[in-house]
C-alpha cells in the first residue's frame, strides 16, 4: 500500500516534489508560489413557520464527522459560485427546498476555532411555510431533515458548535426562546441533483 501524501506534496503545476514545509511554498522546477488558504463555507439559516411557530431548517448528518447529529444546511463554495448561488444550490441539494439566491441575506460570518481553516458565511433567506416545503432529499449525506424552534439544548444536538452559535444568534435576533422542540419534516429516499451530476 503507498504511503498517504500530505496535502502539497508535490506541484500542482509542474509534478515536482516541494523540499521545503510550510506556506508559502516556492516550487524549485517553475517558481511557482502556493499558498495554504481559508476554504469558505456558505451556511444557510432558512426560516420555515409551522402552526404558527418560526423555526430553522436543519438536516440530519449521514456521514462523518458527528454522523446523526442536526446541522444547518451548508457546505463548500465551489470556485463558480457567490456566496448566495452556493447556499441555494446547498438548500436544493440537500433538503430539496428551492430558494432564489437573491433571496439570501448575509447574517453572520466567522471563522472556525482553534484552527481557522475555514470561513463560514452565514446566510440567512426569507421565511417559508412548511405546507409549501416539496418533499425531503434523503441521501448519502443526510438521512433527516427537520426544524428547530428555540436556542435552548441546541449545543446537545447540533453536531457543530458554529452552526448553533449561529441558530442562538439568529433566535436571539429574532426575539425567540425556548428549547429546540425538533421535528422532522416527512421523508423519502430520492439521489441530490449532487449524486446524480457527479456518479
Amino acid at each position: 500500500m503507498s504511503p498517504q501524501l500530505a496535502k502539497d506534496t508535490y506541484c500542482s503545476y509542474c509534478g515536482k516534489a516541494f523540499t521545503t514545509s510550510g506556506y508559502p511554498r516556492t516550487c524549485e522546477g517553475c517558481s511557482t508560489v502556493i499558498w495554504s488558504n481559508p476554504i469558505p463555507v456558505v451556511v444557510a439559516l432558512q426560516p420555515v413557520r409551522l402552526n404558527g411557530k418560526k423555526g430553522l431548517l436543519t438536516v440530519r448528518r449521514a456521514i462523518q464527522p458527528r454522523k446523526d447529529l442536526l446541522a444547518l444546511v451548508g457546505g463548500f463554495l465551489e470556485d463558480h459560485e457567490t456566496y448566495r448561488d452556493g447556499g441555494a444550490r446547498e438548500m436544493r441539494e440537500e433538503t430539496g427546498v428551492i430558494v432564489e439566491p437573491s433571496s439570501l441575506r448575509p447574517f453572520w460570518f466567522t471563522s472556525t476555532d482553534p484552527r481557522p481553516n475555514r470561513v463560514l458565511l452565514f446566510v440567512e433567506g426569507d421565511p417559508l411555510e412548511a405546507s409549501a416545503l416539496p418533499p425531503a432529499v434523503v441521501n448519502a449525506e443526510t438521512s433527516e431533515r427537520g426544524l428547530v424552534f428555540g436556542p435552548r439544548g441546541l449545543a446537545e444536538v447540533f453536531a457543530f458548535p458554529l452552526h448553533a452559535r449561529a441558530a442562538e444568534r439568529w433566535f436571539l435576533a429574532h426575539g425567540i426562546d425556548g428549547e429546540h422542540a425538533f421535528v422532522s419534516c416527512l421523508l423519502y429516499t430520492s439521489p441530490s441533483p449532487r449524486d446524480r451530476t457527479r456518479s
